[in-house]
């Protein structure tokens, strides 16, 4: 009888644990109930499931187009009471801005 690697046998592991992570996913079973009704010691099942999670998840990179990127605005924040909070940017109309005053001051 061959005796095989360390390495031939931790991927016969890798192997069977990827194939039962897989069936518990699609049986919507609890863990604890997936490892009863396939004879699986319940901590082992936990340790491969950590092992394997987040291995082999594709990666995808996009390119944005720069107009995608733009400088943020300068915004002055007034918070005022009862929670009101009145963002002001760069390029405000004083007299807009004057009449939203004359407004809150009015309340």
């Amino acid at each position: 009888m061959e005796i095989e690697s360390r390495k031939v046998k931790l991927e016969k592991l890798r192997k069977f644990w990827r194939f039962h992570l897989d069936k518990w996913a699609d049986s919507g079973l609890l863990q604890s109930e997936y490892c009863r009704q396939h004879n699986l010691i319940y901590h082992r099942f936990v340790y491969w499931k950590a092992r394997h999670k987040n291995k082999n998840l594709p990666v995808t990179l996009v390119q944005l187009p720069t107009e995608a990127i733009t400088a943020r605005q300068s915004v002055i924040k007034l918070n005022l009471p009862r929670g009101c909070q009145v963002e002001i940017p760069d390029d405000f109309s004083e007299d807009t801005l004057k009449r939203i005053l004359a407004t809150l001051q009015e309340l």
